[in-house]
């Protein structure tokens, strides 16, 4: 396959998981994003792929990313918002309520 069959292939699938989300959960396909490279590129293909109400945006916040990391994770969910896609950033804690850190 060359690099645009990829990608349409790319975009089917993820048309078809926000279709199962959708079925089988009354949700919409939940996209997590590290901030990286490959997440960037799965953001990509999902903006390409879906409409802004048939998925959501998931970052996990670990606690050690770079600085740097962070701030592009806080820019690129601003633009997500904009755009009408939902965004969370989720800080893990304890069952106590403490945050989890690394």
């Amino acid at each position: 396959m060359n690099l645009e069959e990829l990608e349409n292939h790319s975009i089917e699938t993820l048309k078809l998981a926000a279709k199962m989300s959708k079925e089988f959960y009354g949700e919409p396909l939940i996209v997590c994003y590290s901030g990286g490279k490959d997440s960037d590129v799965l953001l990509h293909l999902a903006e390409k792929a879906l409409k802004p109400d048939e998925f959501e945006v998931l970052n996990s916040h670990t606690s050690v990313d770079a600085p740097p990391t962070v701030y592009h994770i806080r820019n690129v969910f601003k633009r997500l918002n904009e755009n009408g896609v939902k965004t969370t950033i989720k800080i893990p804690r304890y069952k106590d309520g403490t945050q989890v850190t690394m």
